[in-house]
């Protein structure tokens, strides 16, 4: 089991045609880095 420490929710729209490398960068942009046990859930438009 994938233990989650931390949601964190996208609250801009983002194209989800766009793949993991674009939402990855996205949260590096955002908050940095990536952080083990921590989940980000974006919403599409």
């Amino acid at each position: 089991m994938i233990g989650v420490d931390a949601i964190w929710l996208s609250v801009q729209p983002m194209d989800m045609h766009m793949g993991t490398d674009t939402a990855l960068a996205r949260v590096v942009a955002v908050f940095g880095a990536a952080r083990p046990h921590h989940a980000v859930a974006f919403r599409s438009r």
